[in-house]
């Protein structure tokens, strides 16, 4: 009773019908959506970062010219750098850890751990 089914925009992948929930009509007021009147929100990452193929199972991290260039844990481009259960996070850090840096760059000690 108190969410619907609703069309949702992904990160990385798109619009999906029925993929997501909303609260529904009898809880609208409290929907921060209709609250705070959100709009306008972008769920795109830039062309170069191929988070929705990674996400999708369609390549590996490693196979986005981004990947421990432009897009690290720390300057994430797309949904699967964000998180540190990210795809690409995990790729990064544990790829690191076996001692095989990205495309023969150099490795700050912060990143090696950065739980801490």
């Amino acid at each position: 009773e108190v969410f619907e089914v609703a069309d949702r925009n992904w990160r990385g992948i798109g619009r999906i019908p029925a993929s997501g929930w909303r609260l529904s009509d009898a809880y609208r007021a409290y929907d921060a959506e209709h609250r705070f009147d959100v709009t306008g929100i972008r769920t795109e990452e830039p062309a170069v970062c191929r988070a929705g193929e990674v996400l999708q199972g369609l390549i590996k991290p490693t196979e986005c010219a981004a990947f421990g260039t432009a897009c690290t844990p720390r300057t994430p481009l797309g949904a699967t750098m964000v998180s540190s259960e990210g795809a690409c996070a995990a790729y990064y850090l544990y790829r690191r850890m076996n001692g095989t840096p990205a495309q023969g760059s150099r490795i700050p000690q912060e990143e090696m751990n950065p739980v801490g």
